[in-house]
């Protein structure tokens, strides 16, 4: 998904062969995984993101060595954690308006951009900046604490917020950020990075797959995607309220890229997480991973208003993420999709009509999900090479079901078909396919995100509700946001209602506004894009959901030089070698 100039006189990989290297071919992580001891101590503790790390030389081939595997990484970096300091009681919730702050605010981001592209160009000392490819040990993780905590203080006018731990973070500690921000305003440095590796503290000692409580004549809160869409976000916490012990939210992910307030909102989700981490849960969405935070908008802002370290840090919580929870042993909560087929079949030629179909074959359980490995990368090697028979290696049982959890949508007809969004590799999901996996779990239903709805949300499925919360989509959706209640019903069901509710004013900065770091100063992680054409005007099979709404993430690259030979694959799907 990059271009890498290969005239230049001194070359580097392309960010392609850069997150490939992350989690790279499946005969690769096989291989990993039988490396010896010895190859694992000589390669740390931590090991890489489960594939190579490759020495930057010039004009050098690529090369890898072999590390352990995700799970073996965990367990030697893992260790006991501090406790959280205990919340204190939520309060109501404050929304702002934007008008008066507006010229603050762009004359802040015009600030940070100036001085955010000169830091993050100086710290890569003449070289193009890459993101770190590496897991971050406890032993790295202790030394970036170090190097945070002797970072400079804020300049003695700043009037803001100070974090010195979980525990300074109140409701009214929340107040003032959410103040500081709408007049353009950031936490210090040193305060953004601390909070991130106290939140990865917490992130860590988190469950794939986590169980959730709704407490007595009380109300649980979702919210779908927020897409750095602050303004709505503020309107959002007035009208849900906010999160605390009495109320608990699940952020249900795509909390970052394409709005240009990203750095905003993560630092306000980050701060509930940190004052009521028991009460306060966050999904991994498929906006929470290095290539589309490059792509998007988050890195480019990371750099823009701290610097490139910044966003390696984040990319490490976003890492640790769970995947779903469990809403009182009902409600499955998600960000994208169901498993998809297994054996994992891709057909050629496959449409979206309903009767071309992938059957719908056996479905994990809750107890499977529970094993996944989520810390990883998904690379774009990942969608084509997760193509294959069934398996009981947990490695590529993990891959699959990111994959799925991540990018997955529902369809109009039974069965899988293919994906408007990735390709092959990702899928879509029938009814029969939702109806069969809440009947195996004892589901009563799913909650999902990762689409845009014209009413802010919509049961796709009689068993399946997507909540997207980001109204007016890049500022050209005319959607609205959703947010949704649950609460305990008499007969032991989970009554669920939905809040839909239009965009707010916002600042006059446009979508995808830093990006522009990302492109003028880092253009080896940048690609030529261009707009799939056709997949809007999809309506005549039941995927209606789609037409003018969900086709935002149908950015592809140009892939005309890289087309396949028709029909030059085995009965999975895979390319013939």
């Amino acid at each position: 998904w990059l271009k890498h100039e290969q005239s230049a006189p001194k070359s580097f990989p392309d960010a392609s062969s850069l997150v490939a290297m992350v989690a790279s071919k499946a005969k690769l992580r096989r291989q990993m995984r039988h490396s010896s001891a010895s190859a694992a101590a000589a390669c740390g503790a931590g090991g890489l993101l489960s594939a190579a790390f490759v020495a930057l030389q010039p004009s050098a081939p690529v090369s890898g060595k072999l590390v352990p595997s995700r799970v073996a990484c965990r367990q030697a970096s893992a260790s006991p954690l501090a406790a959280v300091a205990a919340a204190t009681p939520s309060s109501t919730a404050l929304a702002f308006g934007c008008s008066a702050a507006a010229a603050a605010v762009v004359a802040s981001a015009q600030r940070a951009r100036r001085s955010g592209f000169n830091v993050a160009r100086a710290a890569g000392e003449g070289e193009p900046w890459q993101p770190r490819l590496e897991g971050w040990t406890d032993a790295d993780l202790a030394a970036e604490r170090m190097r945070a905590q002797a970072m400079p203080e804020p300049d003695a006018a700043y009037r803001g917020p100070r974090y010195s731990g979980p525990g300074s973070v109140t409701d009214q500690w929340i107040d003032s950020l959410i103040s500081m921000q709408e007049n353009g305003g950031l936490l210090p440095k040193k305060d953004a990075y601390l909070m991130v590796l106290d939140v990865i503290n917490i992130l860590r000692t988190e469950s794939t797959l986590g169980d959730v409580s709704i407490p007595a004549g009380r109300e649980l809160t979702v919210i779908g995607d927020l897409h750095g869409q602050y303004w709505d976000f503020m309107n959002v916490l007035k009208l849900a309220g906010r999160p605390g012990p009495q109320t608990p939210f699940i952020f249900n992910g795509d909390f970052v890229d394409r709005g240009s307030w990203s750095m905003e909102v993560i630092t306000v989700i980050l701060a509930f997480k940190l004052k009521d981490p028991t009460f306060v849960f966050l999904n991994r969405g498929n906006h929470e991973m290095l290539e589309t935070n490059i792509l998007y908008g988050f890195c480019g802002e990371c750099g823009a208003k701290y610097d490139m370290a910044l966003f390696d840090l984040f990319s490490e919580a976003f890492r640790n993420l769970p995947l779903c929870h469990l809403v009182e042993g009902k409600v499955f909560v998600l960000h994208g999709g169901l498993p998809g087929p297994d054996p994992r079949t891709w057909i050629p030629g496959q449409t979206h009509d309903p009767t071309d179909a992938i059957p719908m074959t056996v479905l994990p359980t809750l107890d499977d999900i529970r094993k996944v490995d989520r810390y990883t990368e998904i690379t774009p090697d990942s969608y084509p090479n997760s193509i294959g028979p069934s398996s009981s290696d947990q490695e590529v049982i993990s891959t699959r079901m990111l994959i799925d959890f991540l990018w997955g949508d529902p369809r109009g007809g039974p069965g899988y078909g293919p994906s408007y969004r990735k390709g092959k590799g990702v899928y879509m999901f029938g009814p029969d396919v939702t109806e069969k996996f809440c009947q195996q779990n004892n589901l009563q239903c799913i909650v999902r995100s990762h689409e845009v709805k014209a009413a802010g949300f919509r049961w796709d499925h009689p068993k399946l509700l997507s909540v997207f919360s980001a109204p007016n989509y890049l500022d050209t959706g005319n959607n609205k946001g959703c947010f949704v209640k649950m609460s305990k019903s008499a007969d032991g069901s989970i009554k669920i209602d939905t809040t839909s509710y239009d965009a707010v004013p916002h600042p006059d900065l446009p979508p995808m506004h830093w990006q522009d770091n990302i492109t003028n100063n880092y253009p080896h992680l940048t690609r030529k894009m261009k707009k799939k054409v056709g997949a809007s005007s999809f309506d005549e099979f039941g995927d209606s959901d789609f037409e003018g709404l969900m086709n935002f993430d149908e950015w592809e690259p140009d892939e005309a030089d890289a087309f396949q030979e028709a029909f030059k694959l085995d009965q999975y799907g895979r390319n013939i070698e």
